[in-house]
């Protein structure tokens, strides 16, 4: 039911006429547009016409099935980084809009579409629904609302790889972001965590001057929900291009975070608590120190996996990686041939430009193997399939460790 059509509802069942609903505040020719769809209310104006008919905002705006939605959003598919939803979308969202509720979690429903049609290549349907996101919370006075869905819009992209496409339209949008950064400060600790992740492949200035920002900002504000992620970011940054002293700087940095803040939800993602950020996966210098931290951190794992839903969900995939990397760096590599699944390292929703460099990394564990088993041209054979899955992004400064495999794999010499 529209807005209109629902405000007229409950006022007929409360036998309130339109003067009565009016008041003091609004006109009977106000109302009177509002109830027939030709005038959309200010926030103000909604929050005023719920106040009179005694009901929430969100229980006036609510249109379509409020539950339904619920229940497709908080749905457990969407915690699995393993398998894109596709046929859930397709089965139980895309036949069912029209009961896609006209609140806030309807526009998270709203978005998990988006995303649909960005990893489908349906561009055109994708922008559609920002219009619509957009002009959902414009319409009912949430501006800062709209700015953030742009920056969801932004990261829906990543999902068809439009990295340049999205880091342009984050460009775009700052002027706004800086216009409303006062009445959201979350709004603008979003916009420099991303406009930082997103210019790294293209403008590495950009990305150390916005994730440097993001970083005071955090302190500023004193609210930390992207600092572990941007110190993890430039320590790996400054470590893997040489630079040991800045690398060892957000090391620090880091284990202070970690010292003051020991039950964080990213306890799970520093390695140890000499080096929490983790450079190296396969060509470790100290193999059996490697071989022992990766044996502890398989203990917290195990201990500490409870905590978060997507480590529940993908629990049993990232137990085998890690024993697929224990048992390399034990020296069995038989039995990393024979316990080896390419599927582990398939993983449709990681779409950032790092994370899919990692995962080809992590997964090159499978030609080293064939490697040290004396299959050399299977070795080589099973890197170029891992190549050719980053080929767009073989000038990225995170592939050091991933090329250093390919110089041993394919040097006759060693």
């Amino acid at each position: 039911m529209a807005l209109g059509k629902r405000i007229r509802k409950i006022r007929k069942e409360q036998k309130m006429t339109l003067v009565d609903l009016a008041g003091d505040e609004i006109t009977k020719g106000m109302l009177s547009l509002i109830e027939n769809e030709k005038s959309r209310p200010s926030m103000e104006t909604l929050e005023y016409i719920a106040n009179r008919l005694n009901v929430s905002i969100g229980y006036l705006t609510r249109d379509g099935d409020e539950e339904w939605t619920r229940e497709m959003v908080e749905n457990e598919v969407f915690y699995d980084s393993y398998k894109f939803p596709g046929e859930f979308v397709e089965k139980n969202i895309l036949p069912n809009m029209e009961k896609i509720s006209s609140s806030k979690i309807g526009m998270d429903l709203y978005h998990i579409v988006r995303v649909y049609y960005r990893y489908t290549g349906q561009h055109g349907l994708a922008n559609q629904i920002t219009e619509k996101i957009g002009k959902f919370y414009e319409q009912t006075g949430l501006k800062n609302l709209a700015l953030k869905d742009q920056l969801n819009d932004v990261l829906s992209m990543l999902y068809s790889r439009d990295y340049k496409e999205g880091y342009e339209k984050l460009l775009s949008v700052e002027d706004d972001i800086r216009q409303f950064k006062e009445y959201d400060s979350g709004l603008e600790l979003d916009y420099l965590h991303w406009r930082s992740v997103f210019a790294i492949e293209f403008d590495e200035d950009d990305f150390i001057e916005y994730g440097s920002a993001l970083i005071d900002m955090s302190f500023k504000r004193e609210n930390f929900k992207y600092y572990f992620q941007q110190i993890q970011l430039f320590g790996l940054y400054y470590g893997t291009a040489g630079n040991m002293d800045k690398y060892e700087k957000y090391n620090d940095e880091m284990r202070s975070y970690l010292n003051f803040n020991p039950h964080s939800i990213d306890s799970f993602e520093y390695f140890t608590d000499e080096d929490p950020i983790q450079l190296w996966y396969i060509l470790v210098e100290d193999q059996d120190t490697h071989l022992n931290d990766l044996k502890n951190l398989k203990v917290k794992f195990i201990s500490s996996e409870e905590q978060n839903r997507f480590y529940q969900k993908n629990y049993t995939n990232i137990l085998k990686m890690m024993n697929l990397e224990i048992d390399y760096h034990a020296g069995n590599f038989e039995t990393v041939l024979k316990n080896y699944d390419s599927t582990l390292y398939d993983r449709p929703i990681s779409q950032f430009p790092l994370d899919r460099i990692l995962i080809a990394t992590r997964a090159a564990i499978y030609p080293m193997a064939l490697f040290r088993a004396g299959r050399t041209v299977e070795a080589r054979t099973e890197f170029e399939r891992l190549e050719s899955s980053i080929s767009d992004l073989k000038n990225s400064v995170f592939t050091k460790e991933f090329f250093n495999i390919k110089d041993i794999l394919f040097n006759e010499n060693k």
